[in-house]
């Protein structure tokens, strides 16, 4: 495929800078007027807002829209979901894409299934929570609460074991994340509990709804990453990642230009995927209940066990 088409200077900055102000002054403008706004509109636009932010930390991981990697990070580095500190996520993120067996839990950073050894330590009470998030409810829902604890603890078992090699990060994220908390509490006067509420929770619980379906298991590595079209809020939202297959297989290609190659590939593209596709979102949402409770053991082990990849839609 020849992705070496010339973007005019002026779509990149357009594209790119409408989003960062955009993003910048619709955050601003929800934490100075929030209190005004009723908790249920608070809880979308802000978690839309936050997760938006995660779109653009993406982009900036993979080099966008700065040719420097300092004035990328310069650009997104505030912690506003008070989740990944960013040069972990950076760090680990481009592990995953370097990654040749995704979805193993052993060499995927970004994998949520678990091998039967470390299944096998967990007690039944916490088999249970697992099992509850390895269903889209249960991952909307608990799902950025786990991901916060797994997060801290990874980070509190790196100290124990005396490895200080992201301390300075995290104090850093540590003191943003105050920063953050102080500000909006000054400026806008939204507590801490009302910050996480409608702003950290609802932009983690977004980001996990655009992963969930993000990898499946299959025998081909193109065939392990998804495509759902969706919808101009959720390409957005998304800045294309939802493109994900695509984005794998081409990961230089920005975001403004990932949904044209789409359309004009559709059916090559899909076809290298395994058609691995959905029409968007709301489809996926619409079959919320149907997941059932099984252990979320890697699919290699899964498979020898009934033949079929968990939860697949």
């Amino acid at each position: 495929m020849n992705i070496n088409s010339v973007t005019p200077w002026y779509r990149t900055v357009v594209s790119t800078w409408l989003v960062v102000a955009g993003l910048y002054s619709a955050w601003l403008t929800l934490v100075l007027f929030g209190n005004a706004l009723p908790v249920w509109l608070l809880f979308v636009l802000g978690g839309y807002t936050v997760c938006l932010h995660g779109s653009l930390q993406h982009e900036a991981v993979h080099n966008r829209p700065f040719a420097t990697r300092w004035m990328n990070t310069l650009l997104v580095f505030p912690p506003l979901a008070l989740w990944y500190p960013y040069f972990i996520y950076r760090e680990e993120h481009l592990l995953h894409h370097q990654c040749t067996d995704l979805t193993n839990p052993e060499s995927d950073p970004e994998s949520l299934y678990f091998t039967p050894v470390e299944w096998n330590q967990f007690s039944k009470p916490t088999k249970w929570v697992y099992r509850v998030n390895f269903t889209m409810a249960g991952r909307l829902i608990i799902g950025p609460i786990i991901s916060m604890y797994h997060l801290w603890k990874s980070a509190t078992l790196r100290i124990l074991r005396s490895d200080y090699r992201h301390g300075r990060v995290w104090t850093g994220h540590i003191a943003l994340c105050v920063a953050i908390l102080v500000f909006t509490n000054i400026a806008g006067g939204l507590p801490a509990w009302k910050y996480l509420l409608c702003f950290a929770f609802p932009g983690i619980a977004l980001t996990l709804l655009r992963s969930y379906t993000e990898h499946r298991w299959a025998t081909v590595q193109n065939e392990r990453s998804l495509i759902v079209e969706g919808s101009p809020i959720s390409q957005l939202l998304y800045l294309n990642n939802n493109f994900h297959s695509l984005h794998h297989e081409y990961p230089a290609v920005p975001w403004y230009e990932i949904r044209a190659l789409y359309r004009n590939r559709k059916q090559q593209i899909l076809e290298r995927n395994g058609q691995f596709m959905y029409p968007g979102y709301w489809y996926i949402l619409s079959r919320i209940f149907k997941d059932k409770l099984i252990d979320p053991l890697h699919p290699d082990e899964f498979q020898a066990k009934i033949g079929s990849t968990p939860n697949s839609l």
